[in-house]
């Protein structure tokens, strides 16, 4: 197969599209890597588009609440007392002591969590508000 000017000229065209092609690729990688990071953070679309995102919250929030059920009506009878009872009131088992114990520390924990996360979340607005609101003046 026979060179031409035309063909050497189209092979030095692709050689150097490749030679642009690796030296953006970094960056555009990076450039790909921010996007996404961008678009799975909650907050970006908030920011965007609060309304939307209001609105959301409030369908899951009433579609995970039950609504309210009507009052059932509650018959009590009275038993006829009786004295000398052999009948003891019913105890917790060992078992069920243990996972109600378990269960009050876990909802203690997750509370303590909750609480922490918020005031993370508070502290660095209201800093950022001191510095604003208590920053230097110039003086002439």
């Amino acid at each position: 197969m026979t060179t031409t000017l035309a063909t050497e000229k189209q092979a030095e065209a692709i050689k150097q599209r490749m030679r642009e092609i690796r030296t953006n690729l970094p960056y555009e990688v990076d450039q790909a890597r921010n996007q996404v990071k961008e678009l799975s953070d909650w907050k970006y679309h908030f920011r965007r588009h609060p309304a939307a995102m209001l609105g959301a919250a409030v369908a899951i929030g009433f579609l995970l609440v039950p609504s309210p059920s009507t009052p059932k009506q509650v018959v009590v009878e009275r038993a006829p007392r009786r004295r000398n009872s052999d009948a003891e009131p019913a105890k917790k088992g060992l078992v069920g002591g243990l996972v109600g114990a378990v269960a009050t520390i876990a909802l203690r924990q997750v509370a303590s969590m909750a609480a922490n996360q918020i005031t993370s979340m508070i502290q660095p607005r209201s800093q950022l508000m001191r510095t604003e609101t208590h920053s230097p003046r110039s003086v002439r």
